[in-house]
């Protein structure tokens, strides 16, 4: 790994302070394509299948703490086929807007993440792109711009505490026990995880019973399991011992 450059920075939430950045919430951003600012593609048109559009809840100690949406669709350009989670998460004064682009196989193509203040101006912006063989890291402050780089990974994964969309796409990857790398974009640490299927049970989803079957993740400093339903959509996150990601509408 190659670390280009670092100077101070300020106001940039970590991997582990998940909490603390959904502190304050008072906005609710219902419908993603609606919202301005959103990441380039977050709309879906006709001819875009989508995969998933859900709205989420995010509580802390199971106070709710934030709204936002999230959507995973699959874009045809000639014979290729990109997967496209994007979604927003809104709290007083911070709006963080991310998209993430993979091939069919969910293999990392790019990923990019806006924090906006309540003037709409971004404060903090992380791009990650997968080219030649290299993964490059670019993180931009008003005080700092940071890069690095790491040997490209076939199976690497996003892992983002500060947007919801990094697990849309994991949600999808599978229904298996297996050892994965992932790539916390707020720290800059590539860690090994390994994920572990758990037996289904029913969750009650906008009072709908979905079966969902847990996938507990080890290897990272705080405790992260998510839930899936057969097809590999989310249905709910719980982060460390605190703070939890629900789904607002049953899947269709």
């Amino acid at each position: 790994m190659a670390v280009y450059s670092v100077t101070p920075h300020l106001r940039t939430p970590t991997c582990s302070g998940w909490p603390a950045i959904l502190a304050g919430v008072a906005l609710f951003a219902a419908l993603l394509g609606a919202l301005p600012g959103a990441p380039l593609g977050a709309q879906a048109t006709a001819s875009t299948p989508l995969l998933d559009a859900l709205s989420i809840t995010v509580q802390l100690d199971s106070a709710t703490v934030a709204r936002g949406s999230a959507r995973f669709r699959q874009v045809r350009t000639g014979t290729d086929v990109e997967l496209v989670a994007s979604g927003i998460v809104v709290q007083r004064g911070l709006r963080v807007t991310s998209e993430l682009r993979t091939d069919s196989a969910y293999v990392l193509r790019r990923y990019l993440a806006e924090s906006r203040d309540s003037t709409g101006t971004v404060f903090d912006r992380i791009q990650v792109r997968s080219a030649g063989g290299r993964i490059t890291l670019e993180r931009t402050t008003p005080s700092r711009r940071i890069m690095r780089e790491y040997a490209a990974q076939r199976d690497l994964m996003i892992l983002d505490s500060a947007a919801v969309v990094p697990f849309v796409a994991l949600a999808g990857v599978g229904q298996r026990a297996a050892t994965i790398p992932l790539l916390d974009v707020r720290s800059g640490r590539v860690r090994i995880a390994t994920l572990t299927s758990g037996a289904s049970l029913d969750l009650s989803v906008a009072e709908v019973m979905v079966p969902g079957t847990p996938i507990t993740v080890s290897g990272l400093p705080s405790p992260l399991r998510w839930w899936r339903d057969a097809r590999g959509r989310l249905l709910r996150v719980a982060w460390g011992e605190r703070s939890r990601v629900l789904r607002d509408d049953p899947p269709t």
